[in-house]
């Protein structure tokens, strides 16, 4: 799940809303990233800066515009059932209050729904959850 989360370039591929990305200065422990999404007819842009703490938290943060701040950190533990527990905590502030909609995305509701896009991802790439012990 991990490497998952951590393919930012396939986003695309099965976030609705993620129109484009593109991954600069990439090291082993982290990349940057140009990420542009769709909301309706608007698309933003914004740049954010990824560090990897493989197999256990990825956290990506941005404080350029459109964001005053902006922090996921996503945690991978195994549950005790094998299979993967995963954490996301989302914290943010735009600059403006006209950037509402970009708002609307980071809510709890599409914070939701983007989860589930992962889940449904992780279904297809690996089947369904195993009962056995292994990293996430």
């Amino acid at each position: 799940m991990f490497d998952l989360v951590a393919d930012v370039q396939r986003y695309p591929e099965f976030l609705p809303t993620w129109q484009a990305v593109r991954v600069r200065n990439t090291k082993d422990d982290g990349y940057d990233t140009d990420q542009v999404v769709r909301l309706g007819p608007v698309r933003h842009t914004f740049t954010t800066h990824t560090q990897l703490s493989a197999p256990n938290a990825i956290r990506v943060q941005s404080s350029q515009a459109p964001f005053r701040q902006f922090e996921l950190l996503w945690t991978f533990d195994v549950a005790d059932d094998g299979g993967c527990l995963i954490t996301l905590d989302v914290t943010f502030e735009l600059r403006s209050r006209a950037l509402s909609a970009l708002g609307m995305l980071l809510s709890r509701d599409s914070v939701d729904r983007m989860i589930t896009a992962f889940e449904d991802r992780a279904h297809r790439m690996y089947g369904p959850p195993a009962n056995t012990s292994h990293d996430c």
